[in-house]
C-alpha cells in the first residue's frame, strides 16, 4: 500500500509501465546518493577546510558514502537488467544477471549502514568525555561490529552455494530470506533508536540558552528520521520476500533501502555543519556572549568565562585533546573558539 503511494507520487499520470517502474527506483536511488555526495562534501569542507581537523567519524563517514555510491551502480545495473519488470517477461540469462546485482548489493547496504553507526559513534567519543557515556558507547561498538559483520556475510552466503541465490535450478539451501531481512532490520531499528537517544541526557545538562540547547537537541534528533526511514522500509521487504516475482517486488525496496542509506548518511553530518553555516550566517549560530553583548564591561566579560568554565566543569561537550576538539572559527577574529561544531 506505501509503496503504490510512493509510486503514484513518482509516476506522471498515465505512466505505469513496468520499465518506468525500474527507472524510478533508480532515480530515486540517484537523487538521493547524489544529497549524500553534497552533504559530505560540506562536512569535509567545514572541518578540513575550515577546522583543519578530521578524525576516526570522517573517514567512517566517507568510507558509509562510497559504500552507498556502489548501492546506487548496483541498482542501476538491476534497472539495466530488468529491474521492475515481471519476472516471466525477462529471459533467464537476464533474470539471473538482475539477481545477481541484488545478491551483490544487500551486503553493501548493510556495510553502509554500519560505518555511519560507526561514524556517530566516534562523534560521540570525541565530544562527550563522560566515563559512563564513554563506556556506553565502546559497548555500542562491539555490538554494531559483531551484528554487522553477521549483516555483511548473511548477505553474501544466505544461501549455499551462493549462486543458489539467483539459480533456483542447483541443488543447495537457503536462510530464510524474510527471517534475515527482518532481523537485520529490526538489529537497525533498534541500534539507531540508542543512538538517537543515548545523548540526550547528557545535552539537556548543559549551561546553555533554552533556545540553543533546544536547537542542539534537535539536530541529534533528526536521526529519528532514519529509524522512520528503516520502519517504512519494513513493508517493502516483506512483499520481496514472499514474492515469486522478485524482478517485480523488488523495485520498492530498492529505493527504500537508498532512503535508509542515505538518510542516515546526511543526518550523521548534519551537526558537522556548523562551522560552514557560522561563516554564512556569522549570527544565527553565535553562543559568545560578546557577540549578543558588545558593550559588556571587561570584569563582567571575565566572570562570565568563569562560570563558564565552572559550567564546563559539570559537563562539558568537547574534548580536551585538539586534534579532536570541538572547534570552530570565529569568523571575525579568525580565532579558534571552544564555541562547538554543533
Amino acid at each position: 500500500m506505501l509503496d503504490e503511494i510512493v509510486e503514484s507520487i513518482l509516476l506522471p499520470r498515465g505512466i505505469n509501465d513496468d520499465w518506468a517502474r525500474g527507472k524510478r527506483a533508480l532515480v530515486v536511488t540517484a537523487v538521493l546518493t547524489g544529497l549524500s555526495i553534497l552533504i559530505v562534501t560540506m562536512r569535509m569542507y567545514a572541518r578540513v577546510g575550515l577546522m583543519k581537523l578530521i578524525g576516526r567519524e570522517d573517514y567512517m563517514i566517507l568510507i558509509s558514502l562510497v559504500l552507498s555510491c556502489t548501492y546506487l551502480g548496483l541498482v542501476a545495473a538491476e534497472v539495466n537488467f530488468g529491474l521492475g519488470k515481471h519476472s516471466d517477461d525477462l529471459s533467464q540469462h537476464v533474470l539471473k544477471a538482475q539477481l545477481k546485482r541484488l545478491w551483490a548489493a544487500i551486503p553493501f547496504y548493510n556495510a553502509s549502514l554500519i560505518f555511519t553507526k560507526f561514524s556517530i559513534l566516534f562523534q560521540y567519543l570525541r565530544i562527550f568525555p563522560d566515563r559512563r557515556f564513554r563506556l556506553a558507547c565502546y559497548v555500542a561498538l562491539g555490538i554494531v561490529a559483531t551484528y554487522g559483520t553477521w549483516a555483511v556475510i548473511s548477505g553474501f552466503l544466505n544461501c549455499v552455494p551462493v549462486a543458489k541465490f539467483w539459480d533456483n535450478d542447483i541443488s543447495g539451501y537457503c536462510l530464510s530470506f524474510e527471517a534475515v531481512w527482518f532481523f537485520n532490520a529490526s538489529m537497525n531499528i533498534a541500534t539507531d533508536t540508542t543512538l538517537l537517544i543515548m545523548p540526550m541526557p547528557l545535552l539537556s545538562q548543559l549551561q546553555l540558552p533554552r533556545m540553543q540547547k533546544l536547537a542542539l537537541m534537535g539536530v541529534f534528533a533528526i536521526g529519528g528520521l532514519v529509524v522512520i526511514t528503516s520502519i517504512l522500509r519494513l513493508s517493502s521487504l516483506r512483499s520481496v520476500a514472499q514474492s515469486k516475482d522478485t524482478s517485480y517486488s523488488n523495485v520498492g525496496a530498492a529505493y527504500w533501502t537508498a532512503a535508509e542509506c542515505n538518510v542516515a548518511i546526511i543526518c550523521a553530518c548534519l551537526p558537522f555543519l556548523r562551522p560552514l553555516v557560522s561563516r554564512i550566517f556569522p549570527r544565527f549560530l553565535s553562543t559568545n556572549n560578546y557577540t549578543r553583548n558588545p558593550t559588556m564591561s571587561a570584569s563582567r566579560m571575565t566572570a562570565a568565562r568563569m562560570t563558564a568554565r565552572s559550567h564546563r566543569q559539570k559537563v562539558e561537550l568537547y574534548s580536551q585533546d585538539r586534534d579532536y576538539g570541538m572547534y570552530t572559527i570565529d569568523v571575525k577574529s579568525g580565532e579558534a573558539n571552544h564555541d562547538g561544531t554543533l
